[in-house]
């Protein structure tokens, strides 16, 4: 039991994240929320969203960029502690994740 414990404490992130200065919109009747952190997997978000988005909801995040534009790109909801939201992104949006990304380090 002990060694699976210890186990718990290794973060599993398979990409590594950075720090971001986007907003999001994960639900149409929801306040756009802040991106604390973005990487090819998944972000962290501010949680301030609506009770029944719960662990493993799937949702729609509109990330939204510069001049009014924005991309759309699906998740799971893993996380929710501390104020924050960890969502995954669901397979399948790689070149939309690498867009968002590339746009999220132009706007730096």
């Amino acid at each position: 039991m002990r060694h699976h414990d210890d186990m718990s404490r290794f973060d599993k992130r398979q990409y590594p994240r950075r720090r971001v200065n986007l907003t999001a919109v994960v639900a149409p009747s929801a306040p756009a929320t802040a991106v604390i952190d973005l990487s090819e997997g998944g972000a962290a978000l501010e949680w301030n969203l609506p009770a029944d988005i719960a662990i493993g909801a799937t949702v729609r995040l509109r990330f939204l960029l510069a001049g009014e534009q924005s991309i759309e790109i699906d998740g799971r909801i893993v996380r929710i502690a501390e104020g924050r939201a960890g969502v995954e992104f669901l397979s399948a949006q790689q070149n939309l994740v690498r867009q968002l990304l590339a746009e999220a380090r132009s706007s730096d």
